[in-house]
Order: structure tokens, then C-alpha cells, then sequence
């Protein structure tokens, strides 16, 4: 990313986040003009993995520009009980749930009578962290529950979300990535579904994306194969989704569906980068290459800020641009 910035006529400072990450900030403040960071990792490093701090709370309290979504915005999105709130709040359908936090465990009991099986994760967590074959569960098995509540409770030290768990043989899933302009329009990539049928059978039957697994790609769908009416449907409640929780550059939602609908499950706010991730694979399909993807980045947040790119940024930046007015678009505000 620093060499293609560099191509670009920018002049890219490669900033540890380390103990030194504030000082240099406020140092690259005061030397250069109108700086712009380009964060990648959500959290601060810390030695015990606790009390983990936003990278871009530490850029907002320094004052400089930064890519990518607010930190109250990141925040929403890490939270995945905070994201089902904002789902509901807007009437889109999502799984039942609950939060276990460390030492109270009475939520396990008063859910308890919830049937057939549940999913548990813990609630900040992203990229299927935590998540493995012993992740569902029976949601009358109460002793079991609270066991593996325990586990995410010692080794994340957070606390745990537990989901009724979308399932059974009919049971699907799907992505919606999307492209944000700094002016509120977002443009609606292919709707991509993940192959459940694909999954190893060391899942069992219960199929769902584990962290081992979760770099492999084999098992998608590029563009997922479903009635007009449902993805205009699914269009029209992601690009409401983005607008209350104030997405920017890129964002990606994650749906489950079973025999009786489809439920919202999560919304990554800063997707992966990398050049096989979900959002960078399904924009190969519209001819896209990868450094024209990472271009729109900072090539938004500079238009965001008023300023002006340069001139080989905006012409990198360009195919991603002209995505907005040759496939569905929708103004968001925001």
C-alpha cells in the first residue's frame, strides 16, 4: 500500500502502533501539511490483550484526518449485539439474542427456553474469531451454554453473545459488500453467497465459517443466485443500515437465511484489505484490479476532508468511480 501511494505522488509515513503511536502522530501533525492517515487495524496492540484501545480513537484525539469510519461509528459495528440493536431498530429481521457478561449467568437461564440450537460468540470479535465446532449448542442445554460462555469469557475477556442459531437444511448465507463515495452514494457489488454445501464436513451439520476456515475461497458465489425482489429488498436494507450507523469507503453486511427468512447478522465496518478478501473478489468480477480498489480509499477521504487528490490517485481511482454510475446506486446522506 506504501509503494502505491508513493507511485501516486503521495508521500506515505509508515506509523507503528506502539507505545511511540500518539507522539508520532502529533509529530507528523506538526511537519507535514494536511496530513491523512490510512489505518488498517481496528484495535491498538496492548501485552495482555486487555483494555484494548481504537487505533482511530487515538488519530481523532490527535485531531488528524483519517480514512475509514468514525470511531462511534467502529464501535457500533464491533459490538455485535449494538449492530442487532440498530437492526431492529430499523424493522430488519435478525436472530434472537442475548449478552452474557463475565460473572452474571442468569440471561442463560431466563433465555432458556428458547428451542432448537443457538451459536455463541463473544460480542467484539471479528474475522469468525472464537468460532469452531463446538460453537453451537442446544438451547435447552443450559450447563453447556454457560460452559462455553466461560471459555470466551478467559479467552478474550469479553463478554459473550449468544444467537439463536440460524440453520437446518435449507439454511444460506451471504455478503453485501459495498462501495461508499464521500458524497453519500454507495454503489451495491454483487451480492455474494457463501456455499454452506462447500464448508468441510468436519463442521458437521452445523455449517457456518470458522477462523481456520475463513480465508479460503473456494466456497463463494459470485453473484449470489436469488429472486429480483430479494435482492432489491436486501439492497434497499443495507443501504439503510449504512446510513444509520455511518459506514465510510467500504463496508461489508453478513446475512444467514433459514426456511423461514433471512436475518442480519453482522456489518464489518473495515472489511479486509487484503487481495482475497470478500470485498476485493467480488470487485474483480466487475474488472477491477486491487490497486485501483485500495486507491478509492484515501482518493475518498481526501474528497471527504476538501481537499484535492493528486491528479495519478485520481486517475488510479477512476474505474472504482465509474462503478457508481454504471451499476446501482443509492444516496445515503450521510
Amino acid at each position: 500500500m506504501a509503494g502505491l501511494l508513493r507511485e501516486t505522488n503521495n508521500t506515505p509515513l509508515l506509523v507503528k502502533t506502539d507505545d511511540t503511536f500518539e507522539f508520532r502522530l502529533r509529530e507528523i501533525l506538526d511537519s507535514h501539511s494536511n496530513p491523512l492517515v490510512f489505518w488498517l487495524n481496528e484495535f491498538m496492540p496492548t501485552n495482555s490483550g486487555k483494555d484494548r484501545r481504537f487505533t482511530v480513537r487515538v488519530i481523532e484525539k490527535v485531531g488528524l484526518m483519517h480514512t475509514g469510519p468514525s470511531s462511534e461509528a467502529l464501535s457500533i459495528g464491533l459490538n455485535k449485539e449494538t449492530t442487532k440493536n440498530i437492526f431492529r431498530k430499523l424493522g430488519v429481521p435478525t436472530a434472537e439474542s442475548y449478552v452474557v457478561y463475565s460473572g452474571d449467568y442468569s440471561s442463560i437461564y431466563q433465555n432458556g427456553h428458547w428451542d432448537s440450537y443457538v451459536i455463541i460468540k463473544p460480542l467484539l470479535q471479528g474475522n469468525s474469531r472464537g468460532m469452531d465446532e463446538f460453537s453451537v449448542i442446544r438451547a435447552d442445554d443450559l450447563e453447556s451454554i454457560t460452559e462455553r460462555v466461560e471459555r470466551i469469557h478467559h479467552e478474550f475477556d469479553e463478554p459473550a453473545l449468544v444467537e439463536r442459531y440460524i440453520g437446518g437444511e435449507n439454511a444460506t448465507e451471504f455478503t453485501v459488500p459495498i462501495f461508499i463515495s464521500h458524497d453519500g452514494r454507495i454503489a451495491e457489488l454483487s451480492i455474494t453467497e457463501i456455499d454452506l454445501f462447500q464448508i468441510p464436513i468436519a463442521q458437521g451439520k452445523f455449517r457456518f465459517l470458522t477462523h481456520d476456515i475463513k480465508d479460503e475461497k473456494y466456497y463463494l458465489k459470485i453473484p449470489a443466485e436469488l429472486p429480483p425482489e430479494i435482492i432489491e429488498k436486501i439492497y434497499s436494507d443495507v443501504g439503510r443500515i449504512i446510513k444509520e450507523i455511518g459506514c465510510k469507503d467500504m463496508t461489508r453486511v453478513d446475512i444467514r437465511g433459514d426456511s423461514t427468512g433471512l436475518y442480519y447478522i453482522e456489518v464489518n465496518l473495515n472489511p479486509g484489505k487484503n487481495r482475497f478478501s470478500y470485498l476485493a473478489i467480488t470487485a474483480y468480477s466487475l474488472g477491477l484490479n486491487y490497486q485501483e480498489i485500495i486507491a478509492f480509499i484515501p482518493y475518498q477521504a481526501i474528497l471527504k476532508y476538501g481537499l484535492k487528490p493528486t491528479k495519478k490517485l485520481e486517475e488510479l481511482a477512476k474505474p472504482v468511480m465509474a462503478v457508481f454510475d454504471t451499476i446501482q446506486t443509492t444516496a445515503v446522506n450521510l
